[in-house]
């Protein structure tokens, strides 16, 4: 069963304030993982790889540098959840 566009936010969420140990309610849906909440490269792709395996999905290496935000995770895993 697929999950909403919003259980999808909330789980990514919950996920990146755990990853990054900051409040859930401090990420804003378009603050840039690397900017805002301090991430390198290396952290995004462990967030991605979690992810995957979370959401039972894969993401294709060159598309990686356009999931940089909440919003255009949840976006990407809702399209692709399942896939």
């Amino acid at each position: 069963m697929a999950l909403s566009k919003e259980q999808i936010y909330e789980q990514i969420k919950d996920e990146v304030a755990n990853r990054f140990a900051i409040s859930a309610d401090k990420i804003e849906p378009n603050a840039d993982f690397v900017e805002k909440i301090g991430a390198d490269s290396i952290d995004v792709v462990e967030l991605v790889v979690e992810l995957e395996d979370e959401f039972d999905m894969e993401v294709p290496d060159e598309e990686l540098d356009d999931l940089t935000t909440l919003n255009q995770v949840t976006d990407y895993v809702y399209a692709h959840q399942g896939k």
